[in-house]
């Protein structure tokens, strides 16, 4: 009978996507967290579906059309033609309430199980697994939180600029809650991590496979926050002793069989470079069908889409390792069509594949941040070769792909925006990236001309209202307490 509640609650929060709003969320017959959880196994059981509720693949999706990952390809059906590669964006977008109805139906679930566990006193030889079910799913409640603030802040430098709404609790099918401040929730996400950090047991630290939360991540994820804050001292604080602990290890050249290949095929599960990762199971589609590629992410795979010229060119070189994995491996070696093979297959299921949350190297480009702000050209450049060397270099001292240092920080700015274009493509940063450094390194979206030509969609002014989401048209309309961001 337990396993019973526990399946419908699953099923239940899997339905949340469904709802007009981010606060209607109370269904017919839904079992409450009283009922649903009465023992600290069934936690463990509700933890499932928490996870199971942390997304990804909608970001990135979203970022790679609206900004220039990707072209047309060859079996382009008219798709993102008039819209994201056009740079349409209202609030009546399918991306933009994708995004946020996915991420709170994550904080949701969360809720739930926090608000379950309230109810069950463990023994003492549960507590420990008690606390740690709660903390991980309090890191899953802050990550869901701080994908929000990422793409629909007002500006996230601004402490009292709109943020998005809080949610710590389970609210009401009637609440219709408006935005708070980014104070307000990044209060309540710092208080999330805090109760992590304290409760978190051993396991989590050397989890091989990289797929449950852990201490580790939750550094991660502060030093991210802390640089889009531009918190630069505090991003160092938590990037550094990970960046001491985690070193590159992934070599050039251009293997297909590789192991950096290999960390996207999850072949690789042990790595080293992988803090956190979104496991992604066998499913009758893969979770990226129909994104880019019909059949599959080879040249014969109907791509939809394909890798864009201009981070084809950042990276098509014989000794750059990433290559292979942007490109599918079935361009070489003419790339006349240049499918994306990011996400090829995972347990024989194509284009399936887990979603890398936070790898090692973004530490180094936080870092290489901290270091530019402060005008230390050097060591930024220092922090981006050190990405760089390995990834175009089978020995750690060679000199293969090392850029020299620029004489400005515009440059630098520039260097830094690049590498991260050319090792996070396809993984859903580079929107944020171009809103974050675009007007210090002077430049916005890069598309080579035989790219727009279809369109003359060929860049987005760096100030444009469009570098934020808008407050979905379904949430503006169930709830009329929301406010919806400038310019829609």
């Amino acid at each position: 009978m337990k396993n019973l509640k526990i399946l419908l609650f699953v099923i239940t929060a899997s339905l949340f996507t469904g709802c007009n709003d981010a606060i209607d969320i109370i269904q017919p017959s839904e079992l409450s967290p009283e009922i649903a959880f009465e023992t600290v196994d069934d936690l463990v059981l509700g933890l499932n579906g928490v996870y199971s509720n942390a997304g990804g693949e909608n970001i990135i999706y979203f970022t790679s059309l609206f900004t220039d990952e990707v072209k047309l390809g060859i079996s382009n059906g008219g798709q993102g033609r008039d819209g994201q590669l056009a740079f349409q964006l209202t609030p009546g977008s399918g991306d933009a309430s994708s995004i946020w109805l996915q991420n709170y139906a994550l904080i949701n679930s969360a809720n739930r199980l926090i608000a379950g566990a309230a109810n069950i006193t463990p023994t003492e030889a549960e507590q420990a697994k008690y606390n740690d079910i709660v903390a991980q799913a309090r890191v899953l409640r802050a990550y869901g939180h701080l994908q929000l603030l990422t793409m629909f802040s007002v500006d996230m430098k601004d402490d009292n600029a709109l943020g998005v709404i809080k949610l710590d609790f389970i609210p009401a099918s009637n609440q219709q809650l408006p935005r708070n401040t980014n104070a307000e929730v990044y209060a309540l996400i710092n208080s999330d991590f805090d109760f992590a950090n304290d409760n978190l047991i051993v396991y989590n630290l050397t989890n091989s496979n990289r797929t449950s939360v852990s201490v580790e991540l939750v550094n991660a994820l502060r030093a991210r926050m802390a640089l889009y804050r531009e918190r630069y001292s505090e991003a160092a604080q938590y990037a550094d002793p990970l960046i001491a602990s985690r070193p590159l290890t992934i070599k050039g050249t251009n293997p297909i069989n590789g192991p950096y290949r290999n960390m996207f095929l999850n072949l690789n599960a042990t790595s080293q470079e992988t803090i956190f990762k979104l496991e992604r199971t066998i499913a009758t589609n893969g979770n990226f069908y129909q994104y880019w590629s019909s059949v599959n992410s080879g040249v014969l795979g109907s791509p939809f889409f394909e890798v864009s010229t201009a981070l084809f060119n950042l990276i098509n070189t014989s000794t750059d390792v990433r290559r292979v994995v942007v490109v599918d491996p079935s361009a070489a070696p003419t790339y006349a069509v240049k499918p994306v093979g990011k996400y090829p297959t995972t347990q024989g299921i194509p284009l399936n594949g887990d979603i890398q949350v936070f790898r090692a190297s973004e530490l180094r480009f936080i870092k290489a941040e901290v270091l530019a702000n402060a005008g230390d050209l050097q060591g930024a450049m220092d922090m981006v070769n050190a990405v760089r060397r390995v990834r175009n270099n089978l020995a750690a001292t060679g000199s293969v792909g090392v850029l020299p240092t620029p004489s400005n920080v515009r440059d630098v700015w520039r260097a830094i925006l690049d590498e991260r274009r050319a090792e996070l493509a396809f993984e859903g940063f580079r929107y944020v990236d171009l809103r974050r450094l675009g007007a210090k390194a002077d430049v916005s979206v890069d598309r080579a001309r035989e790219d727009y030509e279809f369109n003359g969609a060929y860049t987005l002014p760096i100030d444009d209202h469009r570098w934020i989401l808008p407050i979905p048209l379904s949430e503006i309309q169930g709830n009329p307490n929301i406010q919806q961001n400038p310019g829609y």
